[in-house]
């Protein structure tokens, strides 16, 4: 069995055609996060750059929102865990899945 991530939500190329180094992450029609492969920066080059975007109805901010890690499918992890936290916080439970 493998323990890649799977992710939870459905995540979409943030700019079609670029590469598949740039994806938001969508909860419905609600944006809640994107990851960008890094390829400029000196010491995160090749890694994933994470980070939860703003949600509408987040009264309480949560840290850390943003960070690195070394495959998609991780920073896909931590924005998803990232914005159920915010669900969970907000009284949102798992609702628009």
């Amino acid at each position: 069995m493998s323990d890649e991530y799977h992710p939870l939500y459905k995540w979409r190329q943030t700019w079609p055609g670029e590469g598949y180094q740039d994806f938001s992450g969508f909860d419905g029609e609600q944006s809640f996060g994107r990851i960008q492969l890094d390829q400029t920066s000196h010491g995160k080059m090749g890694m994933w750059k994470w980070n939860a975007t703003h949600v509408p109805w987040v009264r309480e901010h949560i840290v850390p929102h943003s960070g690195w890690e070394a495959t998609s499918r991780e920073a896909c992890r931590r924005v998803e865990g990232h914005y159920e936290k915010l669900k969970a916080l907000h009284g949102a439970g798992r609702m628009g899945r």
